[in-house]
């Protein structure tokens, strides 16, 4: 390809030819690359997955769908080399294929319901398709290609990371100002960019990397260099959930406090009189800056207080909108009314008193997919759970701090659920992945010393056998000189 590529330069100029030749190099560099070391493709697609950033513009060619396709040579390879795709032995998985195909009948029944047959697919019902099936796809190369413990907690350190990048550049925003237009709400924290633009959102994102830390410092094996690089954190995270204005970010607050307070069994009065004073000193911290404005939003679950409180008319709508989720779903409790179709559906059925997209996860899945998608999510919730409760009291002992993190990020997911519809995030993915590869490693892990110890009692059992024989073999005694036989 370079080679063909060189031979162009006459014919583009110098210019264009060389810059051509120099991509050219670079992308058969870089699947060469992803081939021999496909687990840092899924890192590339996880740090493009959170971002959220097209630089290319086009929907197919950006960044996550082009590494996808080079990741599917070595998937390929490897599926032919074992001749079986292990990924169907998964419950987790088996019950998303589940899922995405309920999904994709409750598309094709409502299609001819709400719209005449020669239209195509509105535009948000085919972009979530995609975002589904893509999901996916990342979840079976997150299981194939993170299969290590150096893999697994590369994967965890730039979740941690990316959140972190997130948390300042919404702390930023807010500072200057110059996010004031991104965002319903300009006087709230939010990101320029990503899932984090909504600032419930980015509550919950950094949340959801405060509690990894946490678990991590009190849980694990911190090292020094990075406890004195990540302990602003701290402070930092807190703060930009308290600037977001968001009530579901204060509950998930408190979650978090009364897990972090009952994961200190067994600990010294020290350090748990050490976590007490650490978690005043941050929420002291917090009051101290966070604009009193947004801690009063945060603290109002009042629908009936007077409009020009904070986020009063914010709340009545969202419980207006769960009202109507939950009529219209009863109403189509087989399939629902299909993918992006639930604001339609709104409007045309009379007296629902309300025109917006859901804010609830539970009632999202029960109107876009029917009884029975809801039933498989909270089934995936219950074998998640299930795995972490299983790795936190006999798994891998270097990994309790992740399983511990997990375990109460799982709950602080199921809580925010109930605010904002959310299951078709890359974090959902990330809470099934994590232990589902934890569980493999721990097999894996187990297996081996199972071998390892099978040979060390047979190599045993030969050195006793070995022994003995030489003890019960018969001694023949040949006749001294001079004497007869």
């Amino acid at each position: 390809m370079v080679f063909f590529t060189l031979l162009l330069i006459p014919i583009l100029g110098p210019t264009r030819g060389l810059l051509f030749a120099g991509a050219a190099v670079v992308g058969v560099g870089g699947v060469i690359l992803l081939c021999y070391k496909p687990h840092l493709g899924v890192a590339a697609i996880l740090a493009a997955l959170i971002i959220d950033i097209d630089p290319i513009g086009i929907r197919f060619l950006s960044i996550p769908y082009l590494l996808t396709m080079v990741l599917l040579i070595p998937l390929t390879l490897g599926i032919l080399h074992d001749r079986d795709i292990a990924v169907l032995r998964v419950p987790q998985v088996v019950i998303l294929l589940a899922i995405t195909g309920l999904f994709t009948i409750s598309v094709v029944w409502n299609y001819f319901d709400y719209f005449d047959s020669p239209l195509p697919l509105p535009a948000e019902t085919t972009r979530m398709l995609i975002i589904l099936v893509g999901r996916f796809a990342f979840l079976v190369l997150f299981l194939y290609f993170i299969t290590t413990r150096e893999r697994i907690e590369l994967t965890v350190w730039l979740a941690i990371g990316l959140v972190t990048w997130l948390a300042m550049d919404g702390l930023y925003g807010f500072v200057t100002k110059s996010a004031i237009h991104g965002h319903f709400g300009g006087d709230r924290a939010h990101a320029s960019f990503s899932l984090a633009e909504n600032a419930n959102r980015l509550g919950y994102i950094c949340l959801f990397g405060l509690c990894l830390l946490w678990f991590y410092y009190s849980h694990g094996k911190p090292q020094r260099w990075l406890v004195w690089l990540t302990f602003p954190l701290f402070f930092l995270l807190p703060l930009t959930v308290f600037t977001t204005g968001s009530r579901s970010g204060l509950l998930q607050t408190f979650v978090l406090i009364v897990f972090i307070l009952k994961e200190q069994k067994g600990w010294s009065i020290q350090r748990r009189i050490g976590t007490v004073v650490g978690l005043g000193l941050a929420g002291l911290f917090v009051l101290a800056i966070a604009p009193s404005h947004d801690v009063e939003r945060a603290i109002s679950f009042n629908p009936n207080a007077d409009v020009a409180t904070p986020g009063e008319a914010s709340l009545r709508n969202r419980l207006a909108t769960d009202f109507a989720a939950i009529q219209i779903g009863l109403s189509h409790p087989l399939f629902g009314v299909g993918l992006a179709n639930f604001h339609l559906v709104e409007l045309l059925t009379p007296d629902i008193g309300s025109q917006s997209k859901t804010s609830n996860g539970y009632t999202w899945a029960m109107t876009s997919g029917g009884i029975g998608v809801l039933a498989l999510y909270l089934l995936l919730f219950f074998l998640t759970y299930r795995a972490l409760r299983r790795l936190e009291s006999s798994g891998p002992p270097e990994f309790l701090w992740l399983s511990k993190g997990l375990k109460v990020n799982l709950f602080l997911f199921l809580l925010f659920s109930a605010f904002t519809d959310f299951w078709l995030s890359d974090f959902l993915y990330l809470l099934v992945a994590w232990p589902i590869v934890m569980t493999e490693y721990w097999q894996r892990q187990y297996q081996h010393s199972r071998q390892v110890l099978a040979a060390a009692n047979a190599a045993r059992i030969a050195q006793l056998a070995a022994r003995r024989q030489r003890h019960t073999a018969p001694q023949i005694f040949s006749p001294s000189p001079g004497t007869s036989a």
